[in-house]
């Protein structure tokens, strides 16, 4: 019988019964014998190296999509000046690498799996340099997009997944702290890598601040991969394992559908914000600070809230998360006119939508299990990557309509409903596991 990317069988798909199932197999801490167990074997350091490894590699791939916006400006402003159509074709990059980190997430997840998540972190940081590498010779806009945003994007998707979920197997008492130091990389490699791209951009040059870019890509992403592993590779699941029947549990597709919302919310913020507060009088340096503060307040999220996870539950915290980030688009967006409020857009955005990311595959493993968490984190992320590739020009396009880019209020409504229907469905998924109020899930 083929296993499920749920970690069930099913001969026949019947959803009370895979429901029943989960609620009695998958509860975190519910097996904490036989976790401990696969542990037992290692050096206690060990998990804290697979913790800080897995740091460092989250940091490298996404701190370098964080900062192409300083290549991009750079190249539109002093290489292709006046050229609209280069220009707009530097501005898919980002999309591209974007998109990638979700797309590629279903087939890395599968193979660190069933191969080894080392190695397979080490062939991703090998196509991340060359990306770079190949990216510093390119001439032209489209190659770019096809060096900076295909080749290194394929490499941040081999990554992305198993260096966010491998500390998950490590730890059962401090699973949310650890996956939250992890996926602070995140926050932390951009506001390292970004300063660092544009001291060597106006130094050298792009193609020589790529080229550098690969060295330490290749050098620290070598070195982190070697202690990047799980306490116990299981050796018994071949690529045939998956099972698409899997979408019958509505459980797993409720918390599907949750990312996909997510994914294209997420990023739109990030992108207009600064925009919206220079059209409002706020200067362009100071909407820079303001994205600082997001970003900074993003990797304490990220923090705070898997810590969070291990006191008041991670299916709470989810909840929680989700409906403040909405809240913040709905409310506090509209009103962010002037530096003052802007902070408290950036903190309460930053720190609940960066939250989100330590909290998905935490709640993944608590509705699923974690043997398979790197799988079915990967599933959700390829599923929902249409959601990465909609974000930007869907907002863009609410921007461009009637008003001629002026309609941020449309924008922040439809960024906002995308955050409240995620929260709708981490309160679906919520309910079905327990509905008392108060209980800790």
């Amino acid at each position: 019988m083929p296993n499920s990317a749920v970690g069930i069988t099913m001969d026949t798909v019947n959803e009370k019964d895979i429901d029943d199932h989960l609620s009695t197999s998958t509860e975190i801490g519910s097996n904490k014998d036989s976790e401990a167990d696969k542990t037992k074997d290692f050096p206690r350091y060990t998990r804290y190296m697979v913790v800080a490894s897995c740091f460092v590699i989250q940091g490298l791939a996404c701190g370098v999509v964080h900062s192409w916006g300083v290549q991009q400006e750079y190249l539109a402003n002093n290489v292709y000046t006046g050229d609209t159509k280069k220009i707009e074709t530097l501005s898919y990059i980002g999309t591209l690498m974007f998109f990638s980190v979700y797309f590629w997430g279903m087939p890395a997840g599968w193979v660190a799996e069933v191969w080894s998540y080392r190695k397979l972190c080490f062939l991703g940081t090998l196509v991340m340099a060359l990306g770079e590498l190949l990216a510093s010779f390119s001439k032209e806009p489209w190659q770019l997009c096809i060096t900076q945003g295909i080749v290194f994007g394929i490499g941040i998707g081999m990554v992305f997944g198993p260096s966010s979920t491998a500390p998950a197997g490590w730890f059962t008492k401090r699973r949310g702290l650890a996956i939250g130091i992890t996926v602070a990389g995140v926050g932390v490699g951009g506001l390292v890598i970004a300063p660092l791209t544009e001291a060597l951009v106006r130094s050298t040059s792009v193609a020589w601040s790529q080229r550098i870019t690969a060295l330490y890509i290749l050098v620290l992403g070598t070195i982190s991969s070697y202690f990047v592993r799980v306490p116990k590779q299981d050796k018994t699941r071949s690529f045939n394992s998956f099972d698409w029947r899997a979408f019958y549990n509505r459980r797993f597709a409720v918390h599907t559908a949750m990312v996909f919302f997510v994914t294209a919310a997420y990023i739109v913020p990030y992108t207009y914000l600064p925009e919206f507060w220079v059209k409002h009088g706020i200067s362009s340096q100071n909407a820079s600070v303001l994205i600082a503060v997001a970003n900074v307040a993003s990797s304490v999220g990220r923090v705070a809230t898997g810590f969070a996870a291990d006191y008041i539950g991670v299916l709470n915290s989810l909840v929680l998360s989700l409906v403040v980030a909405a809240i913040s688009c709905l409310v506090i967006w509209p009103f962010a006119t002037n530096i003052g409020v802007g902070v408290v857009m950036a903190l309460f955005y930053g720190f609940t939508a960066g939250g989100y990311w330590s909290l998905a595959p935490l709640a993944a493993a608590k509705l699923f299990g974690v043997e398979k968490l790197t799988s079915n984190s990967g599933t959700f992320y390829t599923v929902s990557a249409i959601g990465a590739w909609l974000g930007n020009p869907v907002g863009n396009a609410i921007l461009n309509g009637p008003g001629h880019g002026t309609q941020f209020l449309g924008m922040s409504l439809y960024i906002g409903v995308l955050w409240f229907a995620s929260f709708l469905m981490a309160v679906v998924n919520r309910a079905s596991y327990s509905k008392r109020l108060f209980a800790v899930v």
